[in-house]
C-alpha cells in the first residue's frame, strides 16, 4: 500500500498493511530541536539548516532524510511562525524574548533553556472595555497561503504521502484566553466575569473560523487531515468541570467544526492532553474523527477501555509510547516492549496511528527513539496483510 492508501484505511477503521507512522506532521507529534539534532547525529545524518515550525516548543521542520528513515506516512502543510509580521525577537538579560502575534511576551533562559514560557499578557483585567481595546492578530496573509497551496499541490500530485494541515493561529478556544491574560486570571473570569469570558472565547472562535475559511478555501481540497488543539485536561482530571465545558466551550467548538466541515473533506484531528476520557463522547458528538495524544499515563486513560468503548467511533493518533517516563528514562528494550503492548491493544480493527504521546523532548536518548519507531514498523503489520 502507498502511505496515502494506508492512512485512509486506518482513518476509516480498516486494517491496512501496517500501522501508519507519524513524526512531525503536527506541532504535537514532533521532536524538539535538541533531541532532533542528537537523533540525527546518532543515525549518522547531517543536520543542516533548521527552520523553526514552533518557537514556543522549539520544534523544527523535520527533513526528508529522517522522515524516510522511519517511513513516516504524513507530511505537514503549515506555516512557520516567522511568516507572521507581528513577531518580535530580542535578548533581555539572561533570557531570549519574543512577543507573539497576540501581543503576549515570552521568555526562554539563555542557559539551559529548551522552550519559551508566557510571562506577560496583553489583557490585564477581565473587563469588556479591556476587550474592546484589545488589538487582535491578523489572519495569515494571502501570499503565504498561496505558497502553502503550491506545497500542498506538490505533495498531492507528486508524492504518495497523506497531507496534514492546520490554520489555527494560537491555542484552542479554551486554551488561548490563558495565553492573552494568564491561566489563573482566565479561570477566575469564567466564574466572576462570565460575560467577558464568553465574549473573549466567541471572538477567538470568530477569528479561527476566518483563519480556517481562508486556509481551506486556498488548499482544503488537498488535505487528508486537518488539526485543531484545545487542552482541557491535566494529568489527573479536567481543568474545568464537564458541565462547564458543555455549557461554555463545546458550543463554540461546534461552530468551528461546522465551519471547517463546509470547506474540506479532511478528517478532523483534535489534540487534547491529559485525563480527557470523560469528554471523548463529546468529541465524537462534535464530529472529530481523531483524538491525540492519547495520554495513557493520565488518570482514566486505560487503553483497553478506550479501545473497547470508543475505538469504533474515533481514531487514536498517539499513545504509542509514553514521553513522560518511558522514552526519557527506560532502556531501549523497555521502550520496545511498551510499543508492542500499545500496538496489541490499539491497532486491531484499524483506527490507530502510531506516534509518541506528544512531542519528544530534550535529553531523550536517541536509541530509545529509534527503538520506538523501528518497533512500530516491524511489529505494526497486520497479520492478513502481505509484506511489502
Amino acid at each position: 500500500m502507498t502511505p496515502h492508501e494506508r492512512v485512509l484505511a486506518a482513518l476509516n477503521h480498516q486494517e491496512p498493511d501496517r500501522i501508519p507512522i507519524d513524526l512531525g506532521s503536527t506541532i504535537v507529534t514532533s521532536i524538539t530541536k535538541s533531541a532532533y539534532v542528537d537523533l540525527k547525529h546518532h543515525l549518522g545524518m547531517g543536520v543542516g539548516e533548521m527552520v523553526t515550525l514552533d518557537h514556543v516548543q522549539q520544534l523544527p521542520y523535520l527533513d526528508e532524510e529522517l522522515l524516510r528513515r522511519f517511513e513516516v506516512d504524513f507530511r505537514i502543510v503549515q506555516l512557520p511562525p516567522t511568516t507572521c509580521p507581528d513577531l518580535k525577537f530580542w535578548e533581555e538579560g539572561d533570557y531570549y524574548a519574543f512577543k507573539d502575534r497576540w501581543g503576549a511576551k515570552l521568555y526562554m533562559p539563555k542557559q539551559d533553556g529548551y522552550f519559551y514560557d508566557w510571562v506577560e499578557f496583553p489583557i490585564k483585567e477581565a473587563s469588556l472595555e479591556e476587550l474592546e481595546n484589545y488589538h487582535w492578530p491578523a489572519p495569515d496573509a494571502p501570499e503565504y497561503l498561496a505558497g502553502l497551496r503550491r506545497q500542498a499541490e506538490h505533495l498531492y500530485y507528486d508524492t504518495d504521502y497523506a497531507i496534514v494541515g492546520s490554520a489555527v493561529i494560537g491555542g484552542g478556544i479554551f486554551e488561548q484566553p490563558a495565553r492573552v491574560m494568564g491561566m489563573e486570571a482566565f479561570l477566575i473570569a469564567l466564574k466572576t466575569a462570565p460575560k467577558f469570558a464568553d465574549l473573549l472565547m466567541e471572538r477567538i472562535t470568530d477569528l479561527y473560523i476566518e483563519c480556517c475559511n481562508r486556509y481551506l478555501d486556498t488548499l482544503g481540497q488537498f488535505l487528508d487531515v486537518f488539526t485543531y488543539w484545545d487542552d482541557l485536561a491535566g494529568q489527573h482530571g479536567l481543568i474545568i468541570s464537564a458541565d462547564d465545558y458543555r455549557k461554555l466551550i463545546k458550543p463554540k467548538q461546534r461552530r468551528l467544526v461546522e465551519a471547517i466541515r463546509k470547506k474540506t473533506q479532511a478528517k478532523l484531528f483534535l489534540h487534547c492532553c491529559g485525563a480527557a476520557s470523560e469528554l471523548i463522547p463529546d468529541f465524537i458528538d462534535l464530529g472529530f474523527d481523531i483524538l491525540n495524544p492519547v495520554q495513557l499515563s493520565a488518570t482514566g486513560m486505560d487503553p483497553v477501555r478506550l479501545k473497547r468503548d470508543f475505538g469504533k467511533d474515533i481514531v487514536f493518533w498517539g499513545g504509542g509510547v509514553d514521553t513522560q517516563r518511558t522514552l526519557p528514562f527506560a532502556s531501549p528494550q523497555q521502550v520496545e516492549d511498551e510499543v508492542k503492548r500499545r500496538i496489541a491493544v490499539l491497532a486491531p480493527g484499524g483506527g490507530f496511528v502510531f506516534a509518541a504521546v506528544h512531542n519528544i523532548q530534550s535529553f531523550v536518548p536517541p536509541a530509545n527513539i529509534v527503538a520506538a519507531f523501528d518497533t512500530a514498523l516491524r511489529d505494526g503489520r497486520y497479520q492478513h496483510a502481505p509484506s511489502l
